[in-house]
Protein backbone atom coordinates (compact mmCIF):
# COMPACT_ATOMS: atom_id res chain seq x y z
CA UNK A 1 0.00 0.00 0.00
CA UNK A 2 2.86 2.04 0.59
CA UNK A 3 4.32 1.69 -2.39
CA UNK A 4 0.56 2.73 -4.16
CA UNK A 5 0.59 5.52 -1.87
CA UNK A 6 4.06 6.71 -3.30
CA UNK A 7 3.70 5.74 -6.63
CA UNK A 8 0.39 7.82 -6.78
CA UNK A 9 2.61 10.57 -4.81
CA UNK A 10 5.13 10.42 -7.76
CA UNK A 11 2.61 11.01 -10.37
CA UNK A 12 0.68 13.69 -8.73
CA UNK A 13 3.89 15.54 -8.06
CA UNK A 14 5.02 15.11 -11.47
CA UNK A 15 1.94 16.47 -12.80
CA UNK A 16 1.94 19.56 -10.16
CA UNK A 17 5.42 20.55 -11.54
CA UNK A 18 4.62 20.23 -14.91
CA UNK A 19 1.29 22.47 -14.74
CA UNK A 20 3.08 25.06 -12.68
CA UNK A 21 5.74 25.33 -14.88
CA UNK A 22 3.26 26.14 -17.55
CA UNK A 23 1.34 28.95 -15.39
CA UNK A 24 3.71 30.49 -13.26
CA UNK A 25 5.50 32.40 -15.66
CA UNK A 26 2.18 34.02 -16.78
CA UNK A 27 1.60 34.94 -12.84
CA UNK A 28 4.70 36.33 -12.53
CA UNK A 29 3.84 38.26 -15.12
CA UNK A 30 0.98 39.38 -14.31
CA UNK A 31 1.88 39.88 -10.60
CA UNK A 32 5.07 42.13 -11.95
CA UNK A 33 3.67 44.12 -14.89
CA UNK A 34 -0.28 43.89 -14.44
CA UNK A 35 -2.27 43.99 -17.69
CA UNK A 36 -0.50 43.81 -20.99
CA UNK A 37 -2.17 46.17 -22.53
CA UNK A 38 -1.92 48.92 -20.28
CA UNK A 39 0.23 51.24 -22.60
CA UNK A 40 -2.54 51.43 -24.51
CA UNK A 41 -4.69 52.39 -21.62
CA UNK A 42 -2.77 55.10 -20.65
CA UNK A 43 -1.37 56.58 -23.89
CA UNK A 44 -3.48 59.63 -24.29
CA UNK A 45 -2.74 60.53 -27.60
CA UNK A 46 -2.40 56.98 -29.33
CA UNK A 47 -4.22 55.11 -26.60
CA UNK A 48 -7.87 53.43 -26.87
CA UNK A 49 -9.68 56.56 -26.33
CA UNK A 50 -7.48 58.85 -28.57
CA UNK A 51 -8.53 55.74 -30.80
CA UNK A 52 -12.15 56.60 -30.15
CA UNK A 53 -12.45 60.04 -30.68
CA UNK A 54 -10.68 59.61 -33.90
CA UNK A 55 -13.85 59.34 -36.11
CA UNK A 56 -15.77 62.12 -34.44
CA UNK A 57 -12.38 64.58 -34.76
CA UNK A 58 -12.66 63.52 -38.62
CA UNK A 59 -15.86 64.54 -38.99
CA UNK A 60 -15.81 67.65 -37.37
CA UNK A 61 -12.61 68.59 -39.62
CA UNK A 62 -15.04 67.98 -42.32
CA UNK A 63 -17.95 69.42 -41.64
CA UNK A 64 -15.61 72.76 -40.28
CA UNK A 65 -13.93 72.36 -43.79
CA UNK A 66 -17.00 72.28 -45.74
CA UNK A 67 -18.75 75.53 -43.88
CA UNK A 68 -15.58 77.72 -42.97
CA UNK A 69 -17.43 80.58 -44.53
CA UNK A 70 -21.12 80.28 -43.10
CA UNK A 71 -19.66 79.34 -39.50
CA UNK A 72 -19.50 82.45 -36.94
CA UNK A 73 -16.25 83.40 -35.50
CA UNK A 74 -14.43 81.34 -32.66
CA UNK A 75 -17.39 78.33 -33.98
CA UNK A 76 -14.56 76.29 -35.00
CA UNK A 77 -11.69 76.87 -31.93
CA UNK A 78 -14.91 76.18 -29.38
CA UNK A 79 -16.35 72.87 -31.28
CA UNK A 80 -12.84 71.48 -31.30
CA UNK A 81 -12.30 72.86 -27.83
CA UNK A 82 -15.58 70.83 -26.74
CA UNK A 83 -14.34 67.35 -28.38
CA UNK A 84 -10.38 67.98 -26.68
CA UNK A 85 -12.29 68.35 -23.41
CA UNK A 86 -15.16 65.53 -23.68
CA UNK A 87 -11.62 63.23 -24.85
CA UNK A 88 -9.76 64.68 -21.65
CA UNK A 89 -12.51 63.59 -19.57
CA UNK A 90 -13.32 60.42 -21.51
CA UNK A 91 -9.16 59.57 -20.59
CA UNK A 92 -9.36 60.03 -17.32
CA UNK A 93 -12.51 57.93 -16.79
CA UNK A 94 -10.96 55.31 -18.53
CA UNK A 95 -7.46 55.95 -16.67
CA UNK A 96 -9.35 55.47 -13.14
CA UNK A 97 -10.56 52.38 -14.25
CA UNK A 98 -7.23 51.09 -15.92
CA UNK A 99 -5.25 51.90 -12.83
CA UNK A 100 -7.91 49.50 -10.31
CA UNK A 101 -8.02 46.65 -13.38
CA UNK A 102 -4.01 47.24 -13.46
CA UNK A 103 -4.18 46.73 -9.43
CA UNK A 104 -6.52 43.73 -9.86
CA UNK A 105 -4.39 42.08 -12.55
CA UNK A 106 -1.06 42.13 -10.47
CA UNK A 107 -3.49 40.74 -7.51
CA UNK A 108 -4.61 38.13 -9.46
CA UNK A 109 -0.86 36.91 -10.53
CA UNK A 110 0.03 36.87 -6.91
CA UNK A 111 -3.10 35.26 -5.89
CA UNK A 112 -2.56 32.38 -8.62
CA UNK A 113 1.14 31.99 -7.77
CA UNK A 114 -0.07 31.40 -4.06
CA UNK A 115 -2.43 28.72 -5.55
CA UNK A 116 0.12 27.16 -7.39
CA UNK A 117 2.54 26.99 -3.97
CA UNK A 118 -0.59 25.75 -2.33
CA UNK A 119 -0.96 22.93 -4.69
CA UNK A 120 2.77 22.02 -4.97
CA UNK A 121 2.74 21.64 -1.45
CA UNK A 122 2.91 17.89 -1.11
CA UNK A 123 1.55 17.37 2.96
CA UNK A 124 -1.45 15.38 1.70
CA UNK A 125 -0.19 12.34 -0.46
CA UNK A 126 3.56 12.39 1.37
CA UNK A 127 1.39 12.37 4.80
CA UNK A 128 -1.32 9.68 3.65
CA UNK A 129 2.64 7.61 2.20
CA UNK A 130 4.13 7.87 5.77
CA UNK A 131 0.66 7.29 7.47
CA UNK A 132 0.33 3.87 5.47
CA UNK A 133 4.15 3.20 6.21
CA UNK A 134 3.20 3.65 9.54
CA UNK A 135 0.17 1.74 10.13
CA UNK A 136 1.96 -1.59 8.48
CA UNK A 137 5.28 -0.87 10.92
CA UNK A 138 2.62 -1.04 14.12
CA UNK A 139 0.63 -3.63 12.95
CA UNK A 140 0.85 -6.60 15.19
CA UNK A 141 2.80 -9.11 13.98
CA UNK A 142 0.61 -12.55 13.18
CA UNK A 143 1.76 -15.63 14.99
CA UNK A 144 2.97 -18.08 12.13
CA UNK A 145 0.41 -21.14 13.16
CA UNK A 146 1.18 -24.76 12.65
CA UNK A 147 2.33 -24.27 8.98
CA UNK A 148 4.35 -21.52 10.09
CA UNK A 149 6.03 -23.52 12.57
CA UNK A 150 6.07 -26.61 10.20
CA UNK A 151 7.89 -24.72 7.52
CA UNK A 152 10.18 -23.00 9.97
CA UNK A 153 11.38 -26.19 11.12
CA UNK A 154 11.60 -28.04 7.92
CA UNK A 155 13.65 -24.79 6.71
CA UNK A 156 16.10 -25.11 9.86
CA UNK A 157 16.95 -29.16 8.75
CA UNK A 158 17.29 -28.39 5.21
CA UNK A 159 20.12 -26.00 5.75
CA UNK A 160 21.79 -28.08 8.91
CA UNK A 161 21.78 -30.85 6.11
CA UNK A 162 25.58 -30.73 4.05
CA UNK A 163 24.59 -31.59 0.82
Amino acid sequence: MTNQLSQVFGKQEAFSEAQQNKVNPFYTSMMSNGLPYMSNLTDMNAGTTAQAFAPARQQLERSLNQNSNALPSGFATGARTDLAANQGRAFDAQLQNALGANFQAKQQGAAGLLGQAQIANPTAYSGQALQGNSSIMQAPLASPGLGGLLGGLAGGLSSAIPF
